[in-house]
């Protein structure tokens, strides 16, 4: 780790660790940011000159060489492949991956840094800077000695073979140039000299090929020119100390952010899995890790119009990354620009990470980093994913409701390949699923849910889908269920229309404090390591059960905020795109307002103790009159300092008020 990543002689170290940390502010578009001088997150392949130093922040796991059309080339998803084929040796794994390099002036010299992914051993990777001192590629330029590439314009090369594993740092000091304007390049190698990473490549590398946003820096290493990739700075902007930073623009781009947690060796990846709660169980498509370090990448489209925006995740099916769905032109055209929605697709660790456990953490972060970022409408912020993706759309937004406006699943699996069977009764089938989906549609009673799928599905099978319908129309949530009879499980993916969904979720709003909240949770579904509890809904938090490996449900209406009646509509529908469907659906129409009663009612199971927002369910110091029933004692607190004890059965009285 390098956690003390600006420590060192270095007095460029210092000048970058005291930078002012930078809010972001919205270009006049309102589709643009500038992005923060301080570490905390960025958009790959960007340039930025703080306080007198050139910062380029690179792609991350983007570390894999020349295009050698080499089909054996190990990867760690069979649809989430670089277009680079270079490998390295096993246990020095990204130990070439640039992080960012920083170029500063210290009186006559020049201070170079680069930081790496990871870095095990002193001596396994070569960084390498060129100068074009006169900014001329006519002149000078030809081969990087000892590294197999060439470049034109170039007058100098230093090459810096030591780095630290202490700090991921190679580091080094060269007499300060001549000239007024500098052209950068930049690279990295194996110890062999096998270049595994080329800097400066701007922010629109391509995903055409791979899927790492690695093609343009493949294509170049196979043909072994990199001239194309290089940096123009005026030496009067470092000697000056100025800052300009990048701004952001709109649309295809990778995002890195720095995460809080890491995996194993803290560090780095490893085609090697690090495999999640059910081990190497042999399943299809089990749970695993790959991808361990503290910076995390996502792909994310930006609509080229003002803010605010929406925001759509559309997480990554199983053996697939954060590049899928999003590097579509018909995602980005119906879901970006029609509907104004920042779409966003995390990595969570991993082609296989089922969006529990640390990659759950990773959806959390990314959607933090997104809000803060970017001009966002938190009101209307949609869960969404396909195939692995799809289970995770339903689990984010069933564990976290009061975030979401709606849930958009494309032929999402449902948590178990035996569900709609009679199997599902002693046996399971949940490949890496952390939760049975179908079992939690109840807390999606406040969050539409459009479910999206095959009749000729060959993965996730006609039964668990119809499983997954029965419930939704058993229960209470507004829903549309599309079945495409013809269809298999990548033909909404293939086709890349989107528009029925996006026309149905495109007026969905958050509810904020309903008058009736259910929700059900479990221990299980927990990952306390990483911060994560499905402990709240609304107006109700601090949930805790008596018995761990049993359902905690919540049902709860407060009348005091006025109340409700649901006004629902039924029925069924077909259309042709982008394969002929039919569907049925309950739609909500409107909520009637009921007469005002400072009243608390509902149902308990299996909850040892909960609070209530007394200010958001219009509870605050009222006389409340309460009957609820529950199987079981609970402590029931509410945040204006009132408590109630239930007891087993039926609960009737009255709650003083606050005086």
């Amino acid at each position: 780790m390098a956690a003390d990543r600006w420590a060192g002689p270095l007095g460029i170290a210092l000048v970058v660790a005291l930078l002012p940390v930078m809010p972001a502010s919205s270009s006049p578009s309102g589709s643009a940011t500038v992005q923060s001088c301080g570490k905390g997150s960025w958009t790959a392949g960007t340039v930025d000159i703080c306080n007198g130093a050139v910062i380029y922040r690179d792609y991350v796991y983007d570390d894999y060489g020349a295009d050698t059309s080499d089909p054996t080339a190990p990867s760690t998803g069979l649809l989430s492949r670089p277009a680079g084929d270079e490998r390295y040796p096993e246990g020095q794994e990204n130990t070439a991956d640039i992080i960012d390099l920083k170029v500063g002036i210290e009186g006559d010299s020049l201070a170079v840094v680069f930081e790496l992914g990871a870095l095990y051993n002193a001596d396994s990777t070569v960084a390498a800077v060129a100068i074009d001192t006169d900014n001329d590629t006519s002149t000078g330029g030809g081969e990087w000695e000892g590294l197999g590439i060439t470049s034109a314009g170039w007058d100098q090369i230093h090459r810096f073979d030591k780095g630290d594993p202490k700090t991921n740092l190679i580091k080094g000091s060269i007499p300060k140039p001549a000239g007024d304007t500098w052209r950068l390049q930049a690279v990295t190698a194996r110890s062999d000299g096998t270049v595994m990473n080329v800097a400066f490549r701007g922010p629109d590398e391509e995903t055409a090929t791979g899927t790492w946003w690695d093609d343009k820096q493949a294509v170049a290493l196979s043909e072994g020119d990199i001239s194309e990739f290089g940096y123009e700075v005026a030496v009067a902007d470092l000697e000056s100390g100025a800052t300009k930073l990048a701004q952001d623009v709109a649309g295809f781009h990778q995002r890195v952010y720095v995460s809080d947690y890491t995996l194993r060796k803290g560090e780095g990846m490893s085609y090697t899995a690090e495999f999640g709660r059910h081990g190497d169980s042999g399943e299809v498509c089990e749970q695993e890790f790959h991808f361990f370090g503290r910076y995390q990448p996502y792909g994310i489209y930006i609509p080229d119009q003002p803010g605010p925006h929406s925001m759509q995740l559309a997480l990554h099916g199983c053996n697939a990354n954060h590049a899928s769905l999003v590097d579509q032109p018909g995602m980005q055209r119906v879901m970006g620009e029609e509907q104004n929605r920042v779409v966003v697709v995390p990595l969570g660790r991993g082609p296989l990470g089922y969006y529990s456990d640390i990659s759950e953490r990773d959806v959390l972060d990314v959607m933090a980093d997104v809000e803060k970022t970017y001009d966002i409408d938190t009101k209307k912020v949609y869960s969404g994913g396909y195939s692995m993706g799809g289970y995770g759309a339903y689990r984010m937004a069933m564990a976290y409701p009061d975030r979401f406006a709606g849930v958009i699943s494309w032929v999402g699996f449902t948590g178990d390949c035996y569900n709609g069977t009679p199997r599902q009764q002693d046996r399971d089938c949940k490949s890496g699923a952390i939760g049975n989906v179908i079992n939690y549609v109840k807390n999606l009673r406040h969050v539409p849910a459009a479910l999206l799928y095959s009749g000729a599905d060959e993965l996730v099978h006609t039964h668990t889908h119809q499983a997954m319908a029965a419930k939704f129309r058993a229960s209470s949530p507004p829903y549309i269920y599309f079945l495409h009879p013809a269809a298999e499980h990548f033909t909404l993916g293939l086709t890349d229309d989107w528009r029925k969904e996006a026309a149905w979720t495109a007026d969905l709003t958050l509810v904020t404090n309903p008058a009736r909240v259910s929700f059900r949770t479990m221990r299980f579904l927990w990952s306390p390591k990483y911060g994560i509890r499905h402990d709240r809904a609304y107006w109700i938090s601090k949930i805790r059960g008596h018995l761990a490996k049993k359902w905690i449900d919540v049902d709860l209406t407060t009348g005091a905020c006025g109340g409700v009646t649901e006004v629902t509509e039924e029925g069924i529908t077909a259309g042709p795109d982008p394969v002929p469907w039919e569907g049925e659906y309950r739609n909500l129409l409107e909520y009637d307002s009921v007469t005002k009663k400072n009243s608390l009612s509902g149902t308990l199971k299996n909850v040892r103790r909960l609070q209530i927002d007394a200010e958001d369910a219009c509870l605050a110091g009222k006389q409340v009159k309460y009957e609820i029933e529950s199987d079981s004692k609970v402590a029931l607190l509410l945040s204006d300092g009132r408590a109630l004890s239930l007891d087993q059965g039926r609960n009737k009285g009255v709650i003083p008020a606050r005086r």
